[in-house]
């Protein structure tokens, strides 16, 4: 998220924002995101579950 204060913000007024082309760029970036994230998650597995023990420690 770019700040107010960056030379590189360019403000658009709402009557001038199309949501069309705007939530079809979040969608790109999110699929695209999302593309790498697999392929990095194929090519190093890492847990992400970390199991649950009632009442007892786990083995060190």
């Amino acid at each position: 998220m770019k700040s107010i204060l960056d030379p590189t913000f360019r403000y658009t007024s709402s009557a001038n924002t199309d949501l069309r082309k705007t939530f079809a760029r979040i969608r790109r970036e999110t699929r695209r995101q999302s593309q790498s994230t697999s392929v990095r998650d194929e090519a190093d597995p890492v847990k992400k579950v970390t199991p649950i023990f009632r009442g007892q420690r786990p083995a060190a």
